[in-house]
């Protein structure tokens, strides 16, 4: 006979442990020195800008937010794809299982909860007169509810089910976080009513139904791959499964490197940049993201684009040791100096865009000294980090 609790137990150490070692090497002194620097200049930025305002539609920005991180309200199991075979004929047995994953998702997913809740906190005291106890405990019922139908449609194979709980529930959260922070309790004790509703649907739904063991074990997958990826960047994943996407359209980017035998590996760096693994992906964002940051706010636009410069850096660096494994790659006839020589241009020139994207930026919202200044700040950075601080570090 199985036990649950002694199972949950063993998968929960072994699980603790694995995420350990890897944040050793994830949270380092140079990165947690950049964090604090960040975070202590954010939060001078952020005060200021705060006391600048004078009217925020604070109400509907926090319920957009809030909802998004209340409608992902996944169950965390911890299973494995051995589970399929040996666990499935015991699935009522594992109740004492399932009830501890529930709550120790709910643990971590309310701690979350709670520091994005502090970041809005200068805004919520400047705009809203209710108490942010009592926001912050109905933050956590909302959040229990999204995990309770979440861990439901865990009973469901057909797609569009979860599509449709999925944007029934975002919605039925901006609404709640909407009424409760302008206080229009009519409204809130009516999407009470509707969500109790809905709890008794799918609990008679699921009544005679069986978890879906494939759906369960495809989203910890997803999960420990996120994982893995990030930490990848950092440190060798062995776990880590790396996926290709074609991108064609971006393939007239690879016309401008001449066809020379020294650009060889300038090519291969910016076809798996372009393809392999979320190198791009990560690009992208970090470069939306940062240049929204330098828009948004009115002091240190300079030391944001210099931030997200290091940031980028830092996530594509992996890339050059994307193809260590790879044997074949020995029969260029070229040496590691040339390879590493072409890495760094190549790296260069992605964040060298990226800063222009933040220069133009600023140009638009300051002025030409600005926009020159932030530049200049950023190619000296560029310098500094590519071309003396890692290699120095890397050797």
């Amino acid at each position: 006979m199985i036990d649950g609790k002694q199972l949950w137990k063993q998968r929960f150490i072994a699980h603790f442990h694995e995420i350990k070692r890897y944040l050793r090497y994830m949270l380092n002194d140079h990165l947690l020195f950049v964090l604090l620097i960040g975070i202590g200049a954010g939060a001078v930025f952020y005060k200021r800008w705060v006391d600048e305002l004078e009217s925020f539609p604070y109400a509907f920005v926090a319920s957009l937010f809030f909802s998004f991180f209340l409608t992902r309200s996944p169950v965390r199991t911890l299973s494995k794809e051995a589970d399929l075979v040996f666990l499935l004929p015991a699935e009522k047995a594992l109740a004492p299982y399932f009830l501890r994953a529930g709550i120790f998702s709910f643990v971590m997913q309310a701690y979350v909860l709670l520091m994005l809740l502090v970041a809005f906190t200068p805004l919520h005291l400047k705009f809203v007169e209710s108490s942010w106890l009592l926001f912050f405990l109905s933050l956590l019922m909302l959040k229990a509810w999204n995990m309770m139908i979440e861990w439901k449609g865990n009973f469901f194979v057909e797609p569009l089910t979860h599509r449709l709980s999925f944007v029934a529930r975002a919605m039925l959260n901006f609404l709640f976080v909407y009424f409760t922070l302008t206080k229009s309790f009519p409204f809130l004790v009516s999407l009470i009513l509707i969500m109790a509703a809905l709890i008794l649907y799918f609990h008679k739904a699921t009544k005679q139904k069986g978890l879906k063991w494939e759906r369960l074990l495809e989203q910890e997958r997803k999960r420990m791959h996120a994982f893995y990826r990030l930490a990848n960047l950092f440190t060798d994943v062995p776990h880590l499964k790396q996926t290709v996407k074609r991108r064609k359209w971006l393939d007239f980017l690879l016309s401008f490197i001449g066809e020379k035998q020294e650009n060889a590996y300038v090519y291969l760096h910016a076809r798996t940049f372009f393809r392999a693994g979320d190198y791009f992906g990560i690009y992208v964002r970090l470069t939306i993201i940062g240049s929204l940051l330098i828009y948004a706010i009115s002091y240190g636009k300079v030391l944001i684009a210099i931030l997200f410069l290091y940031a980028t850096a830092l996530q594509l660096l992996p890339l050059f040791h994307h193809h260590r494994g790879h044997t074949l790659l020995q029969l260029y006839p070229l040496d590691d100096h040339q390879k590493r020589k072409s890495f760094f241009r190549f790296l260069f020139c992605l964040l060298t865009v990226q800063l222009l994207v933040f220069s133009l930026i600023v140009l638009w919202t300051e002025s030409r000294l600005a926009a020159l200044l932030s530049f200049a700040g950023g190619m000296f950075f560029l310098w500094i980090f590519l071309f003396i601080y890692t290699p120095k570090r890397w050797k």
